[in-house]
């Protein structure tokens, strides 16, 4: 007679070994998420050696002189390197079709406040995030994919992504505030 109890482990061990995984924890993004990401965006997500955190202010029309950028937008101050777990979260939250509302069109204008940087070699990734209207924005430096690509709606994961920019920037009183 067959151990269920024995059965069930060995399901629930081969699930955590050969889930959803290509390799490496690294997963295949959603048709819908390729499609918003770009295989520039893909290639570097995958690569992914580090992610920098930003605060940042979008400001629509001229920047002021003087200020310090980055990717466009004013820098109002330096996040921590996101750890390995943290790195997984926002690659698994932007391949995931079901991290986005892609038939939503809104009449939001993005006006980021955080700003998260994927390194892969020298290459770079930028995720502008924008939590007025629940939005993310990417941007490539390529000839191919010129920042920002079209913004896309993140609602079903906002309270995912606000947890993760609370831990990172815990003292920042806007941030505390996101819900």
């Amino acid at each position: 007679m067959k151990n269920p109890m024995r059965t069930a482990l060995l399901c629930l061990a081969a699930t955590i070994l050969f889930g959803c995984s290509t390799g490496e924890g690294v997963r295949e993004p959603g048709a819908g998420a390729r499609a918003f990401l770009g295989e520039t965006a893909v290639e570097i997500l995958k690569g992914a050696e580090r992610v920098e955190s930003f605060r940042v202010q979008r400001e629509l029309g001229a920047q002021p002189s003087g200020e310090h950028l980055i990717a466009g937008m004013r820098l109002l101050a330096r996040g921590p390197q996101l750890d390995s777990a943290q790195r997984e979260l926002v690659k698994r939250l932007l391949f995931d079709d079901d991290s986005y509302e892609l038939e939503m069109a809104k009449g939001c204008d993005p006006t980021p406040g955080v700003l998260l940087r994927v390194w892969s070699g020298a290459r770079t990734l930028d995720l502008a995030l924008c939590f007025e209207c629940k939005m993310w924005g990417i941007g490539v430096q390529s000839a191919a994919d010129a920042f920002p690509r079209p913004w896309e709606d993140f609602d079903p994961v906002n309270q995912q992504l606000v947890g993760l920019v609370k831990e990172l920037f815990p003292a920042d009183a806007v941030i505390r505030g996101l819900r």
